[in-house]
């Protein structure tokens, strides 16, 4: 069986193809200059405010509208203007007559295109010519539901601060808060509470927002409600709890943030099966250890310690392992990756208080290339135990719902949303971090594999070769040091 959400009747939003609709568009501008025509709107295709401005001055016709009665000021609202170019060219839209409250074939406003687009300083300009935030669409929607359903935090924030109405709903009774949970949008939801919308106490769209907040598969989404004190028994149409869902979809963060509220793991669907019995189902194997099932752990290979911390309930393991000129790190916690992370105090059940542990999982591993204690960093009065190393692999946890910066495989850089509590690796020499030109192609990973945490290091971006002999300093969250010499 294959679980999937009760979908919201998803929007059928417009795409410019502007190359492909000029024709039509100049036929209804025959009055005007045809090539200045063309020119607007070629000019708005790519967002190029001055040509804008000169085919308006060339004669080009303002009220042209595609095949879809997008407006210019529609075509303007969806584009990434250079600077703050989008201010004058929407003023000389609007003072050409081009109306700001037009609608589409779909019924949508330019605010509303803008809004779903994510074009805050679009939004911003609309608004100061007029706009109105509470236009709606056939459905009902308005600006906001647009910007929350599709995670646009920063023009959720303009919108609120625009007075944006919190408690309107569409057609089929969806607010712009529960639109941001169902779909996973962490950090409009955030935004929307800050501001005063409440989640439902009861069901919506023939779900609970809880089992909402689980399918839209954001650990913050699911935070929001949890912080309401919901029906934690709630099912889906088809009798799965929060937790089921959880397991099944691979959701282990979400799974123990559940479990930390209080759900009862047991709980079983119409066919008798429980959360460990759907993990088990999809081979989500790391939720079957959290849930209680057998752990498959990875194998430890190479040069291991034990760093006793019982704050994280035993001894966590760590193994050094060289593979081809590269260095492997994996460190095995007495329990998997992600019982660990996000493992703060709140909703927090008392029932629950095995699910729970005091202070950071984050290691740091400190490396001695010449094995020289006297040589290297020296201790300071919060890094003890950094004395004498040259290099350092650290970790720190990141929260929920951030954006997490990396580099690509052609050195470009690149950033990705984050929709879990993450652990991120760095390198470092004498307390600095690499640098772009140190580091090349290679981008430290805090890879969970099998439950474990595991970072691939290559041997010469910490000063060794293999046959080299390297003093090795370990930290566990507050627990260490330990020390090992590894042979690479």
């Amino acid at each position: 069986m294959v679980v999937s959400a009760i979908m919201l009747t998803r929007k059928t939003f417009v795409v410019f193809a502007l190359s492909l609709l000029l024709v039509p568009a100049l036929a209804a501008a025959a009055k005007k200059n045809p090539e200045a025509t063309q020119a607007l709107l070629a000019a708005l295709g790519e967002a190029e405010g001055d040509d804008v401005l000169k085919a308006l001055a060339d004669g080009a016709d303002p009220l042209v509208k595609d095949e879809d009665e997008n407006t210019t000021l529609m075509m303007a609202a969806v584009g990434h203007f250079f600077g703050d170019e989008e201010e004058a060219v929407f003023k000389a839209l609007v003072k050409a007559k081009v109306p700001v409250e037009a609608k589409n074939k779909a019924g949508q406003t330019a605010l509303m295109l803008a809004a779903r687009e994510g074009r805050d300083d679009n939004v911003t300009a609309l608004l100061a010519l007029g706009a109105q935030v509470e236009a709606k669409d056939p459905d009902g929607w308005t600006p906001l539901l647009f910007a929350a359903y599709n995670g646009q935090t920063n023009v959720v924030s303009t919108l609120i601060g625009a007075k944006a109405d919190l408690k309107a709903k569409d057609a089929e009774g969806w607010d712009a808060l529960m639109l941001a949970l169902s779909e996973g949008r962490g950090g409009a939801a955030g935004k929307l509470v800050e501001a005063g919308a409440a989640v439902p106490a009861g069901i919506v769209g023939k779900q609970a927002p809880l089992v909402h907040a689980v399918y839209g598969g954001d650990l913050a989404c699911v935070r929001l409600v949890l912080a309401t004190k919901p029906d934690l028994g709630a099912r889906d149409v088809d009798g799965w709890s929060a937790l089921e869902l959880a397991a099944y979809n691979g959701y282990p963060q979400i799974a123990m943030e559940l479990l930390r509220a209080g759900i009862d793991p047991d709980l079983k669907d119409k066919e008798g099966k429980t959360a460990l019995d759907r993990a088990k189902e999809n081979e989500n194997a790391e939720i079957v250890a959290l849930l209680g099932g057998p752990w498959e752990k990875p194998k430890m290979a190479g040069t291991k310690l034990a760093v006793p911390c019982p704050a994280l309930g035993g001894d966590v393991q760590v193994a050094f392992q060289v593979d081809e000129a590269n260095l492997v790190v994996t460190t095995l916690y007495p329990k998997p990756l992600s019982y660990y992370l996000g493992g703060g105090n709140t909703n927090r059940a008392e029932s629950a208080v095995k699910y729970t542990y005091e202070g950071t999982a984050a290691p740091a591993y400190h490396f001695d290339v010449d094995a020289n204690p006297r040589t290297g960093r020296k201790a300071d009065l919060l890094d003890k135990e950094v004395a004498g190393s040259e290099y350092s692999l650290d970790y720190m946890e990141l929260g929920t719902s951030v954006t997490l910066s990396y580099k690509g495989p052609n050195d470009e850089e690149r950033s990705k949303p984050v929709f879990a509590n993450v652990l991120s690796a760095d390198l470092s020499k004498m307390g600095e971090p690499l640098s772009l030109e140190e580091l090349g192609e290679y981008s430290p990973e805090a890879a969970n594999e099998k439950g474990a945490l595991q970072t691939t290091v290559p041997l010469h971006l910490i000063g060794l070769q293999k046959g080299k002999k390297v003093r090795v300093i370990a930290m566990v969250g507050q627990c260490g040091p330990k020390e090992v010499t590894v042979k690479m």
